[in-house]
């Protein structure tokens, strides 16, 4: 096993990456920071999990020294252990790493105890399976989770082997402390293993703490991209208990769209473009227009839940 560790930097942001060998699969973690989130409030967003690129279940658990779960045992057992270097890396950007049999609807691994951030024992919030947490989704946010499980099952069937192991799987919603307030949750997910017929036996998931927003904020997306799989990204609509799909950004939207996350001016994008003002301000409406939203703040508030600046698989 090594590590790579490096930084790459412009005017307001932060990237890093980290990026390790195991068993010969390559994994990477890739952080994206504003700054002005570090100097605030020290708060990293995550944009990408870590993830082999072939089905390896085991050796996920063993990477994280999750030696008791292999163990038949001890296999019913909740338990936080993992390797002291991701725990560190989990911890700083408040996310948990969850190993899920879909089969049996269960958590075989927490990789963080979240009693100190949610309050809740792991007994509490793991005991009873994947039952025992989405008693803890906020009831308004049910829908989208239930239409994102019925989404994932239509798209898993007109994808390839190797596709539905490159496929992200991403949705936002609310999850209830201990104290019964709520706390804003970006859920990513990838498939760490498949039955013989294709379908789902288990999957690596992160839950991340999303601090950027206020409490009231009150749009979902789901989000499905991969290395050879057109993204698709929906909001949804609660009015009517439904999805709506969103087109995807341009290339030169997405380009202007990474300069407004940096917290660039239209006159400045222009510059960086070699393209007018006008120009510039033309496509800001149209994304808004696109997006459904009235402003740049919320723009920003979409990017940072559904990571559209990152393609990577």
């Amino acid at each position: 096993m090594y590590l790579h560790l490096y930084f790459s930097t412009n005017s307001t942001q932060y990237q890093v990456f980290l990026n390790f060998k195991f068993k010969k699969l390559y994994y990477q973690i890739h952080f994206f920071c504003n700054l002005a989130n570090v100097i605030t409030r020290n708060k990293f967003i995550l944009l990408s999990m870590a993830t082999p690129t072939t089905s390896a279940h085991s050796d996920v658990l063993s990477l994280w020294n999750s030696k008791n779960i292999l163990n038949k045992s001890n296999s019913n057992r909740l338990h936080v252990e993992s390797n002291p270097l991701l725990t560190s890396i989990f911890q700083m950007v408040r996310t948990v790493p969850v190993v899920v049999d879909v089969k049996k609807m269960t958590q075989q691994y927490v990789g963080v105890d979240v009693e100190e951030w949610w309050g809740w024992k792991i007994e509490e919030i793991f005991g009873e399976g994947v039952l025992s947490y989405t008693k803890l989704i906020h009831p308004s946010d049910l829908g989208v989770h239930n239409l994102c499980n019925k989404l994932l099952f239509y798209i898993l069937e007109r994808c390839s082997t190797e596709d539905k192991y490159n496929l992200n799987i991403l949705l936002n919603f609310k999850l209830r402390k201990s104290d019964g307030s709520y706390i804003h949750i970006t859920q990513s997910a990838k498939i760490l293993e498949l039955d013989s017929d294709g379908s789902i036996r288990s999957l690596l998931v992160l839950l991340q703490e999303n601090n950027t927003l206020s409490d009231s904020y009150q749009r979902r997306y789901i989000r499905f991209w991969g290395k050879d799989f057109d993204g698709r990204l929906y909001e949804y609509l609660p009015d009517v208990e439904d999805l709506q799909q969103i087109e995807l950004p341009s290339k030169r939207e997405i380009e202007i769209i990474s300069y407004l996350v940096s917290g660039e001016e239209s006159k400045t994008i222009a510059e960086h473009l070699s393209i007018s003002k006008h120009t510039v301000d033309t496509h800001r409406r149209h994304i808004l227009q696109k997006f459904y939203l009235k402003n740049t703040g919320e723009l920003i508030n979409l990017i940072h839940i559904t990571r559209l600046l990152d393609s990577s698989n």
